[in-house]
């Protein structure tokens, strides 16, 4: 029974209105003037409201504009019945809201349809809302366990599957076989012939998936080359075996592109419920070490989980999962250690270095995420990310007249092999107003020893565009002398190690002393990395050392308190610095 407010003071007409209702089978309520009803219309929530408050008074006005503030009550259909016909009356009420206007006299039949026409065009609409939401979540729900590009479930629907797979475990004692399948080319049909081909490579993927296996099994995309296959209807680990090879021999066959036929390998790592684990991510975990197990084999490999097999710690999974967050969640901050020159102990540059914490467990060792940001590839945007702030942070210190400061800038061997690396640098330092001399980057000689023709060519380029380069932590990595002169490079930044115990070692006393003489042979800047001691520091001047960094002459600091270090640097005896003395020595301007 649909349910209609009559407003307005007690007449003949409201009355009449009130019986009609009720002979109609309407729930009829009333109320007699504008606040009762818009408090009637709030606890009642009626169908419909009619309203025979004079139009020629401000009551109807009144209580159309107090619907229309508030959005529950603004659609509920409106209809005014007035004796009052002046169209100027008439089409403000119109303007402020009503559906329709009734003007008296007027026939019973006529308000009842005037009635039943507003309470079907409502519930038209209504309808469509419905649907528009039933859609919608129909749409949100296949989303969220759904892959868009393969239509294939994702982690969390095969997560799901698991669970319900094991569940029956109890009842059948079906054992569950989880492979985990990856294609071991796709990154080069995405270089070759872009993310479209690619695209269109999985999805022809997923249907060759689909079709070759059996009945009740699941197949889900877990990342951009990883599928994952649940089977839950085998009668032995050789069955399994089968399943996963003719995966493999399917996926041999060419795919035809558009552009040309395409040819995969498939590396696929087997695990087995219950019998390797009875832990749900346990079990992902082994089958992802399978996989990368199968991978160090020949193409087309499967490998079952064995107990030797090394697994990757929950932990860690956790952690790549907080890493991905944390760039998005501004949980990062550029850190910078002070650099002095040892000719006449002035703070020449910086280095910069990222830190992380994390907004629930704190600060997080950059041991601990460097490499793992590495080998996920999450360094390239946390790189670039850094390389902005750190442009950014040397511009604002321009802008406050500091004196002129070179900031060096580690880049990962990851970042260091990336297409259009100076033109990347480039991009940022033009964007805050920089040029090229401002920032030193540094790499370490392990990253450039991993391809010494292509890295000497990167160095050229980025030399070319006026970049200082660093090589780092030199001497721990291959040492190649041979190479170290074909290298364009402008310092060496001698590590850690064989600066702290200099004092007590004379191993570490040579070996410092010949590298900075040959790096002054080579003219190159030489930088001491980790001094900590006044003693360690008077034997690099002593050596003729360039430049010393470690937490004697300042730990890393966040930039607000490395302006305050600078500033009380600055303000101590002898440090009347001649900005130009700055300038010469690394060919910056302020």
């Amino acid at each position: 029974m649909e349910k209609i407010l009559v407003i307005g003071q007690e007449s003949k007409s409201h009355k009449a209105i009130l019986r009609l209702l009720v002979s109609e089978g309407f729930e009829a309520i009333t109320a007699d003037n504008v606040e009762a009803g818009i408090q009637t219309a709030q606890s009642e929530r009626p169908d419909l409201l009619v309203s025979t408050l004079d139009i020629d008074g401000s009551d109807s006005r009144v209580l159309l504009g107090a619907l229309k503030q508030r959005s529950e009550l603004a659609i509920i259909p409106f209809i005014l019945v007035t004796n009052q016909g002046e169209k100027f009356y008439l089409r403000e009420c119109i303007e402020l809201g009503a559906d329709d206007c009734l003007v008296e006299p007027i026939t019973d039949p006529e308000i009842i349809s005037a009635i039943k026409t507003r309470l079907q065009k409502q519930a038209q609409i209504t309808e469509q809302y419905v649907a528009v939401l039933r859609n919608t979540a129909e749409r949100l729900n296949r989303l969220a366990h759904y892959d868009s590009l393969t239509d294939l479930p994702n982690h969390h629907l095969l997560h799901q599957r698991l669970v319900q797979a094991i569940e029956r475990f109890s009842q059948n004692h079906q054992p569950v076989a989880l492979l985990s399948l990856s294609l071991d080319r796709l990154r080069q049909v995405n270089n070759t012939l872009g993310y479209q081909a690619g695209d269109a490579l999985l999805q022809a993927t997923a249907r060759r998936l689909r079709a070759s296996l059996p009945e009740g099994s699941t197949v889900a995309r877990l990342t951009g080359n990883q599928f994952a296959v649940l089977l839950t209807d085998f009668t032995s680990r050789q069955a399994v075996l089968a399943v996963a090879q003719d995966l493999i021999n399917r996926l041999s066959q060419p795919f035809s592109l558009p552009s040309q036929e395409v040819f995969l390998t498939t590396s696929i790592g087997i695990a087995l419920y219950p019998e390797d684990s009875t832990d749900i991510s346990t079990l992902l975990r082994q089958a992802d070490a399978a996989l990368e197990w199968a991978k160090q084999q020949k193409s087309n490999s499967c490998q079952f989980y064995r107990i030797d097999i090394p697994v990757v710690p929950a932990d860690q999974i956790v952690l790549e999962t907080w890493l991905r967050y944390a760039l998005e969640r501004h949980e990062f901050e550029v850190y910078y250690q002070p650099q002095m020159g040892l000719v006449d102990h002035r703070i020449l540059g910086a280095e910069a270095l990222i830190r992380w914490t994390h907004p629930e467990h704190g600060p997080i060792s950059p041991a601990q995420f460097i490499p793992l940001a590495e080998e996920t590839g999450l360094i390239v945007p946390i790189g670039e990310w850094m390389l902005q702030q750190t442009c950014r942070q040397v511009k604002l210190w321009q802008q406050q007249g500091l004196p002129p400061l070179q900031v060096s800038v580690n880049l990962s061997s990851v970042q260091f092999n990336q297409p259009h690396l100076g033109q990347t640098i480039a991009t940022l330092l033009d964007q805050a107003g920089l040029s090229s001399s401002a920032l030193e980057l540094e790499i370490t000689e392990t990253a450039l020893m991993q391809d010494a023709a292509a890295a000497i060519a990167i160095l050229s380029d980025l030399k070319t565009q006026g970049f200082k380069i660093a090589i780092d932590d030199f001497g721990t990595g291959y040492s190649s002398l041979s190479y170290l002169k074909q290298f364009p490079i402008d310092t060496l930044k001698i590590d850690t190690c064989f600066v702290q115990g200099v004092t007590t070692d004379p191993k570490n006393r040579a070996i410092l002393t010949a590298v900075i003489q040959m790096a002054h042979d080579l003219q190159l800047t030489v930088i001491a990395e980790g001094v900590e001691l006044e003693a360690e520091l008077a034997l690099l001047e002593s050596y003729r050392c360039d430049i010393a960094q470690g937490y004697y002459i300042g730990r890393p600091m966040p930039a607000k308190q490395f302006e305050a270090f600078l500033a009380n640097y600055l303000a101590k005896p002898g440090q009347n610095i001649d900005k130009s003395a700055y300038a010469h020595r690394f060919g910056v301007t302020s």
